[in-house]
């Protein structure tokens, strides 16, 4: 009887001896949270320890500072002086609308004659003339009598006066003509000058000048 009971003693201790212990289950309790409580930490980046990842890195090439144009200062305003005027020379002869200058004293002058046709043929010839007038009055001037006087060369006696065909010559630069005038020539061309005068009514000859004071006087032929 003892044996078996020491058989069946020693069983239980065996047993008892080779079952796992069982751990005790503890309770976590949980911290009460603080109201301060601070953010979580940031989730750390895995670490790469690669040699690739090991190399230094590359700077960008760094920009080259823009230098600033200095501005460049205006130039200062400078005062010129304005040129003086000058008056314009004397109108010749050789112009037909000739204007009227400060210099010109008020009167009628004549700028330019011409004979029309320029040569003239004898079968008789027939012609006139054309007449440059400058009036430097200011108004309107009536010459009832103004004509052109036809000289053979060389002498002083007339041969021809024809009348001018307007008797009125009109403020500044304008062109009168004449009535037609005829000359009969028989061998060889002749040559004769052309005068422009006025007539009073007394009969008195002027002539009419140029702006320079100086007589006009065309010369000009006639042929067969």
């Amino acid at each position: 009887m003892k044996q078996f009971l020491l058989i069946f003693i020693t069983l239980l201790f065996v047993s008892a001896c080779s079952a796992p212990a069982t751990p005790a289950t503890s309770e976590a309790t949980v911290a009460p949270q603080s109201q301060n409580a601070t953010a979580p930490a940031p989730t750390a980046l895995p670490v790469s320890n690669s040699s690739a990842d090991r190399r230094a890195p590359t700077l960008a090439p760094s920009a080259t500072p823009t230098e600033l144009a200095t501005p460049t200062p205006r130039p200062t305003n400078t005062e010129t002086s304005v040129p003086t005027a000058t008056a314009p020379p004397p109108a010749s002869n050789t112009r037909a609308n000739a204007t009227a200058t400060p210099n010109l004293a008020p009167a009628v002058y004549v700028t330019r004659i011409q004979v029309d046709p320029p040569a003239p043929k004898s079968k008789p010839a027939e012609f006139l003339f054309k007449v440059a007038f400058l009036n430097t009055v200011g108004e309107n001037v009536n010459y009832p009598r103004w004509r052109v006087l036809i000289f053979p060369k060389g002498q002083a006696k007339p041969v021809g006066d024809p009348q001018g065909a307007s008797k009125t010559i009109v403020n500044g630069a304008s062109e009168q003509t004449t009535e037609v005038w005829s000359i009969r020539v028989t061998g060889a061309c002749e040559t004769f000058t052309a005068q422009p005068i006025w007539e009073d009514e007394n009969g008195k000859q002027t002539a009419l000048p140029q702006p320079d004071g100086k007589n006009i006087v065309l010369e000009f032929q006639v042929c067969p």
